[in-house]
């Protein structure tokens, strides 16, 4: 029975060790309680957000599930205030770079139907709920009558659907009067329809050796001829224009290295460099010296290697070990946990039953120090104290519908909790297309 159940409850109950006993006293004095996930943090819980982010001018915030309306909620009230008080200007979402870029436009001009564009994201059956359509209605208000360097810009990161990236780039081409002699197929633009990445890689497994090959080859042709054509193609547009096209057909050779790699491991390693290079570029080339809140995963945004040994081999190193690399202490990371919950069979994923953890597992520890909804700073523990050692031993943590093990000290500077959660609401057109999905 405890292998049942440890996909949400990570086994059964046991002893709480000495140095967890410590880890949780510690964690109790500490913890910054958020008291509502739908009023304004209170003047004390605000300076101790703006004391624990300090000088960082990129805070990668995480998430335990993506369809998790309570953490959703908590990141998103962190979000409106280090956008309102402390001058972020930039939101990075995990989302393909592409796709997210008439939602930008949408934030800055008002221009199109935001349901539409919610919709029209790869990630739609991630992002396309309520909750969110409410934080981006939000941006667009706070964005209206303000001056353009003051105004909030959206961004994707994620590779893994590069297709309408790189049909653009072939358009690019073409309108300067450049033939580059490849179709759709010679670049497996067509194994990417419909832009569900599970999907499309599952169509480059039926490919040959040989046929990846010669897709890799293709990637690089068309990147080589950009390079090589630079200076008529910067005449003929725009050095921004250039600039963009060169990145979105990285990004579509990127993905390609993704769905051709062999297996998860190595996938995945490929996906977090590529993530992470992303961000780095719009932080580069779009927004230079503003102020940067990435939202992805608790495991794209950590600082340090991870395990899931139900998925995979081996250890993935995330993007937010090369945002520290190339940041410094200006990259923070903030980790998501939460106690128990619950989803009904009528939304998907479908039923879900998440019991409290035990407290030798992180989301179980911060499950007892008696507050409803917190934050953390784990970077305030005292040296060579017992609950340091805690902190700094691997420990299992909750990932999606599966187990994650990561050292917290060595993979997050802050941590967010909530004690109970529920599942985000899709919107209707998001229901539709789970609908046609079954059908």
């Amino acid at each position: 029975m405890c292998f049942l159940l440890a996909t949400f409850a990570f086994g059964c109950a046991q002893t709480t060790s000495s140095e967890g006993k410590a880890f949780i006293g510690w964690a109790s004095g500490q913890a910054i309680e958020i008291e509502a996930l739908d009023l304004p943090l209170p003047d004390k819980a605000l300076l101790s957000l703006r004391t624990a982010i300090g000088s960082a001018t990129v805070v990668g915030i995480g998430e335990s599930r993506h369809d998790t309306r309570e953490q959703l909620l908590l990141k998103g009230l962190l979000v409106r205030h280090m956008i309102e008080d402390l001058g972020f200007r930039v939101f990075i979402l995990e989302e393909s770079c592409p796709h997210v870029e008439p939602l930008n436009h949408y934030v800055i001009s008002g221009d199109g139907d935001l349901r539409r564009i919610m919709n029209d994201l790869a990630g739609w059956y991630l992002w396309d709920t309520e909750e969110m359509l409410e934080l981006f209605q939000w941006m667009r208000q706070f964005n209206q009558g303000r001056e353009a360097d003051e105004m909030v810009r959206v961004f994707g990161m994620d590779i893994t659907a590069p297709a309408l990236g790189v049909f653009g780039v072939i358009k690019f081409l073409e309108d300067a009067g450049l033939e580059v002699g490849l179709n759709e197929q010679d670049l497996g633009l067509d194994l990417q329809q419909g832009d569900f990445w599970p999907a499309t890689w599952e169509r480059y497994a039926s490919l040959s050796n040989d046929q990846r090959t010669e897709l890799k080859g293709n990637h690089l042709k068309l990147s080589e001829t950009l390079v090589a054509e630079r200076t008529r193609l910067i005449a003929s547009t725009s050095e921004k224009a250039y600039e963009h096209a060169l990145f979105m057909a990285e990004i579509g050779r990127t993905g390609n290295d993704f769905f051709s790699s062999p297996d998860r491991t190595v996938g995945g390693e490929i996906r977090e460099q590529g993530m992470a290079g992303a961000a780095l570029w719009y932080l580069d080339n779009e927004v230079p010296g503003s102020k940067a809140i990435i939202w992805a995963h608790n495991l794209h945004v950590a600082t340090s290697t991870f395990r899931m040994p139900e998925l995979m081999d081996g250890t993935l190193s995330p993007m937010g070990i090369q945002m520290r690399e190339a940041l410094g202490d200006d990259y923070i990371a903030i980790g998501a946990a939460f106690g128990q919950g619950s989803y009904s069979s009528d939304l998907p994923p479908g039923q879900r039953l998440f019991e409290r953890a035990s407290t030798e597992v992180m989301d179980g520890a911060l499950s007892e120090v008696g507050l409803s909804n917190f934050l953390l700073d784990i970077r305030n523990v005292e040296n060579n104290s017992q609950e340091e050692k805690w902190l700094n031993q691997e420990r299992e943590w909750r990932a999606q519908d599966a187990q994650s093990v990561l050292v917290p000290a060595l993979s997050f500077d802050l941590v967010y909790f909530v004690k109970d959660i529920s599942r985000l609401q899709p919107t209707p057109l998001a229901l539709e297309r789970y609908q046609s999905m079954r059908d």
